[in-house]
């Protein structure tokens, strides 16, 4: 039986799964291994920092979530193959989005909840590894912006395919379901090691590098944008 695969936005129910492919895609990358030196000890606490930093942005109206689903072939039902997190522009949430949705009055109570989570149950892991990007990426996000209108571009923050369906168009299909979200319009990523011949394919180019200062040793770090 030939698997099917279709697109559906993300649900709260399924943050679990941007942890796992997180984990199984990007998990190996030396970025991980920077900021999260203790992750081979205690892998679990990394993974905890993940769900609460993924629930953070779930419930932010800015932030969205596309998940791949894969159906038939040899698995019984369906199964969450892949997924993207993009987060839009703040010029191009609507006033009833931000205010006056439901969404938007449930919003603060999550993340207050997610926070309280953070200072009373903190994962064990190490905070001022894990916050390097953090501390280092803003000036250069600066010089990159530099003349432009950083409040019109959206920015691709994880794309993310599993290993035993690669190859069947799955990164291309979340690639163009957020192109077309944009509206053809300003993107900007940053690419781990080998990802510019992919996303090259989708009119970004290469503008910079975030593989800097503390993070000198990552091998990634490829700031494409997409105008």
């Amino acid at each position: 039986m030939t698997a099917a695969f279709r697109l559906r936005p993300g649900t709260a129910a399924d943050l679990a799964h941007a942890v796992r492919l997180y984990d199984i895609c990007l998990g190996p990358d030396r970025l991980v291994e920077l900021l999260f030196p203790g992750k081979k000890d205690d892998p679990e606490a990394y993974k905890k920092y993940l769900y609460r930093l993924y629930a953070k942005r779930y419930w932010s109206v800015e932030w969205m979530f596309t998940y791949v689903i894969k159906e038939g072939g040899d698995a019984v039902g369906s199964e969450v193959v892949g997924f993207a997190c993009w987060k839009r522009p703040m010029a191009e949430i609507s006033f009833s989005e931000r205010w006056l949705s439901l969404f938007a009055w449930v919003a603060p109570i999550m993340r207050a909840f997610l926070t309280l989570q953070n200072k009373i149950t903190p994962p064990n892991i190490d905070f001022y590894a894990a916050r390097a990007f953090d501390r280092g990426f803003p000036p250069i996000e600066k010089s990159l912006f530099a003349g432009k209108n950083r409040d019109e571009w959206w920015y691709l923050s994880t794309l993310a395919v599993h290993p035993s369906v690669q190859g069947n168009g799955l990164g291309a299909l979340l690639m163009g379901q957020g192109l077309r979200m944009a509206d053809e319009g300003k993107v900007w990523l940053i690419g781990l090691r080998g990802t510019d011949v992919f996303y090259s394919r989708f009119g970004f180019r290469e503008v910079g590098r975030a593989n800097v200062g503390e993070l000198s040793e990552w091998d990634g770090g490829i700031v494409m944008f997409r105008e």
